[in-house]
């Protein structure tokens, strides 16, 4: 039994020392090729039709569905967007941990760390790109796995669409420098704020014209 019980800690320890091996917080690797990260959070897809629109994206939203690589796997967004809002969207995310989505809620502190971390690669026809760290209630609304948004969707992004190539490519993004808040928020919030209360991230594409996107995402983590 001793014996036992030296054998599980030792995988705990190797656990957490990947996760958050040389002080970095390791959301998803994908090496898995399940829907779930890393840290326990786990990955969703995304589209406009609660708000009336058309875009499709694939896999569809509950049905998110890593992307086999030639080495391991990937997370992958790809559709396009419609043309009945003026600004359609589809995108894909992650929950920080198990606990971050819902029913819990439980945020996550990444105010230590000074960088956001991925690989990525894609084509877009148009339209934006950006990574968002979206500010919500640490309560899910009865009888939905949504929260409510505390910046009436002004949240804290930065376009991505510059670096995105046909070829794997590094990003590094500054927490504090990178990440701003649109030039429309009507309701400001403060950075720190953001970083100590985060649940997960998003990755979220959008355009008036119908543009496509097909990009791949791997090895997220905050540094």
């Amino acid at each position: 039994m001793k014996k036992l019980t030296v054998i599980a800690a030792a995988i705990v320890m190797a656990f957490a020392m990947g996760l958050y091996a040389a002080d970095k917080l390791v959301i998803d690797d994908c090496d898995d090729g399940d829907a779930q990260g890393l840290a326990g959070g786990w990955w969703y897809a995304y589209n406009d039709s609660q708000s009336g629109g058309n875009s499709t994206v694939t896999p569809g939203p509950g049905k998110f569905e890593m992307a086999k690589q030639s080495k391991g796997y990937a997370a992958q967004l790809k559709g396009t967007v419609g043309n009945k809002l003026g600004w359609d969207f589809i995108g894909m995310g992650v929950t920080l941990t198990k606990e971050a989505g819902c029913p819990t809620a439980k945020p996550v502190d990444v105010s230590k760390y000074t960088t956001l971390t991925f690989k990525m690669k894609g084509t877009f026809t148009g339209g934006r790109l950006v990574v968002r760290l979206p500010y919500t209630e640490n309560k899910c609304a009865e009888g939905s796995y949504e929260q409510k948004t505390l910046t009436e969707w002004a949240d804290y992004e930065v376009a991505i669409n510059s670096k995105l190539s046909k070829d794997w490519v590094t990003v590094r993004l500054d927490l504090r420098k990178d990440f701003k808040q649109p030039k429309w928020a009507k309701k400001n919030v403060d950075i720190e704020t953001v970083l100590k209360n985060l649940k997960n991230l998003d990755f979220h594409f959008s355009s008036p014209d119908g543009d496509s996107i097909d990009v791949t995402i791997d090895e997220i983590a905050f540094e």
